[in-house]
């Protein structure tokens, strides 16, 4: 392995930031679990196997972070010399009697408790002993190595299409051992990075001047315009409001609770083509119906929340859709809850959501978080606090998967709250839509209350009955 590879690379935009936002405050703890629910127990060898394999696709699984002196700089990547699977893989068994929350009790323990930094940083664990014979295996990844796409094409590594091992999987890679590093070579390949860093943000800006100049030549009107719709768009993202917009939520604490559950993704399809808007519209005017509810049981009506939608920018040029890492920029906006109907919730989503997809902020997202390593943590801390709700729309896979002999029923995203009140995160799997609420303990007074209401605004906006908050007590009715 070479000096280069044995540093690694440098985190860096929004990776970057999450990582020293978690680091610093731990109301931003940045941790994505996937919960998957098993028809049955898979085989235990046959899933480490899996997992060490999916460490060599995935070779940021077995990295660790390397840090500079003084802390002056982002965090390295690089391939950890001691990487050992079992240190991040393992399985228990629930008492006799447990339930859905008890699983999910341990779940938000597991979610709340820290990384090691000097490892790689994620860990997985099968859970047994649930009712009807079912276990669930829950996958914790650090937000700065994976976004909610990345993590479903990490899962589509691991998971297999049918109760045997896949006859025409690839052949593993292997993956080059790590090496022992000192500071002194962490901090030359930092002011290398930092260095060539430097040179694209220069080239990039030269280029773009040129670009703007040679417009000016032919349309110096249109040149103005972009200038001037470029710097609002910056202006605008990079705006820090005083306060979170709900009169509820204004606090934020360092510990949350998980709720989800799941219905027939089809109803939501069908609410949203025949209004002709997109599934991403129709799940935000369920999430909106429901969070309006809950103020209205509070008597605190609010006009609009602030709200945070991950922009996906995979297929983008110099994108990294390629990679199990992220590949997104966050908009914040100011969306209307209060007393609409659902074509008007769908509406409101559509055209903002559109607005932000569009706008010359986004395709500078990793610049933009580049900058914001010199901004003291905790500013940027509460920047994220004062967002309301972050919503999440993640496409899975349309079929039945398995893992190790055992076929998946559901795929549950829950996700920290990373400063905002409430997270509500959707994947589609199978057939099925998976909802994952967060909320913070701190400010939302009744957590099952909330999740009630966001199952009901999916009820609204589909018109179906949607399933308990409890998976297994429709087993026992």
């Amino acid at each position: 392995m070479s000096s280069g590879d044995s540093v690694g690379a440098q985190l860096r935009g929004w990776d970057a930031a999450t990582f020293r936002t978690a680091a610093g405050d731990p109301r931003m703890r940045s941790t994505v679990v996937a919960l998957a629910v098993l028809d049955s127990t898979p085989d235990w060898e046959r899933l480490r196997t899996r997992l060490e394999r999916l460490t060599h696709f995935v070779p940021t699984l077995r990295m660790r972070p390397l840090y500079g002196l003084f802390g002056l700089s982002a965090p390295r990547l690089a391939l950890d010399p001691d990487f050992d699977i079992d240190v991040h893989v393992h399985r228990y068994r629930l008492p006799d009697g447990s339930g859905w929350s008890d699983l999910l009790q341990d779940v938000r323990r597991m979610s709340l408790t820290d990384f090691d930094r000097n490892r790689a940083l994620w860990e997985a664990v099968l859970v047994e002993g649930l009712p009807g014979g079912e276990s669930a295996f829950a996958l914790k990844l650090h937000h700065s190595i994976a976004d909610g796409q990345a993590t479903v094409m990490m899962a589509l590594s691991l998971f297999e299409l049918g109760p045997d091992t896949n006859p025409d999987d690839p052949p593993t890679p292997e993956v080059p051992r790590g090496e022992d590093v000192s500071l002194i070579d962490i901090a030359r390949a930092n002011v290398e990075d930092n260095l060539e860093r430097f040179r694209e943000s220069a080239e990039g800006a030269l280029r773009a001047g040129g670009q703007v100049a040679l417009q000016a030549l032919g349309d110096p009107g249109g040149a103005v315009n972009v200038v001037r719709q470029t710097v609002e768009s910056i202006s605008k993202a990079l705006s820090v409001p005083e306060a979170p917009l709900s009169p509820l939520w204004t606090e934020r604490g360092t510990t949350y609770h998980f709720g989800a559950f799941e219905f027939p993704f089809e109803g939501l399809k069908v609410a949203a083509k025949s209004r002709g808007f997109s599934v991403n519209d129709a799940f935000m005017a369920a999430v909106t119906s429901g969070v309006d509810r809950y103020h209205q049981r509070y008597g605190a009506a609010v006009d609009e929340l602030r709200v945070n939608v991950p922009i996906s920018l995979r297929g983008d040029a110099g994108d990294r859709s390629g990679q199990a890492s992220n590949a997104v920029a966050i908009a914040r906006f100011e969306l209307p809850v209060e007393n609409l109907d659902i074509d008007e919730r769908m509406a409101t989503a559509h055209e903002l959501v559109d607005v932000w997809r569009h706008a010359p902020a986004m395709r500078m997202a990793d610049p933009l978080a580049d900058v914001s390593w010199f901004v003291p943590v905790p500013v940027l801390a509460h920047a994220a606090k004062t967002s309301d709700i972050t919503t999440s729309n993640v496409p899975g896979p349309p079929i039945s998967m398995y893992l190790a002999g055992a076929r998946m029923v559901a795929a549950y995203p829950l996700v920290a709250t990373i400063g905002a009140a409430v997270n509500v995160t959707m994947v589609t799997y199978d057939g099925l839509a998976c909802i994952g609420v967060s909320t913070d303990d701190r400010c939302v007074e009744d957590h099952t209350e909330l999740v009630e209401d966001l199952r009901w605004g999916f009820e609204l906006v589909t018109g179906d009955l949607v399933g308990p908050t409890d998976r297994y007590s429709r087993k026992a009715d």
